[in-house]
């Protein structure tokens, strides 16, 4: 059985633990969120533990949120935003990180059209050029 330490930081009269990376060391929260941004990060790790598992994450923030209450999700969505332009960013940085000269053009290029696509896709939705029945073109029998 693997037993990693446990490093502890008093936090407003409470204990709250560090992060831990996968070298059994301890990561503030500070450098968990600066290094994808500065390039110290695999591509892969970024992908993974900052896109998959932090968008499940946000994701179940939405499940709390009154659906009928316009300004809640609105800042939802632009939360939304500020996370997957984080995510991308560091995706971007850490592309030096990739093996091949090919497979980091690749990441970049493709993290260039995400932060292109992201803000579109924002102003439509924050515009409501989104909806359904904005798609379809006509309103849904009811």
């Amino acid at each position: 059985m693997l037993i990693l330490p446990i490093k502890t930081t008093p936090f407003r009269k409470r204990y709250v633990p560090d992060f831990i990376s996968y070298d059994g060391a301890c990561m503030s929260l500070e450098s968990f969120l600066k290094e994808p941004l500065q390039g110290k990060t695999s591509p892969s790790k970024v992908f993974w533990l900052y896109g998959v598992v932090g968008s499940i994450l946000y994701g179940v923030i939405e499940i709390f949120l009154d659906p009928a209450n316009a300004r809640t999700t609105q800042a939802y969505g632009i939360g939304g935003l500020i996370f997957s332009v984080y995510v991308t960013v560091a995706t971007y940085q850490c592309a030096v990180n990739c093996r091949s000269l090919f497979l980091a053009r690749l990441v970049r290029v493709s993290a260039v059209i995400s932060l292109l696509l992201l803000v579109v896709l924002t102003y439509l939705e924050l515009t409501g050029a989104l909806t359904l029945t904005a798609l379809g073109g006509e309103q849904f029998p009811e």
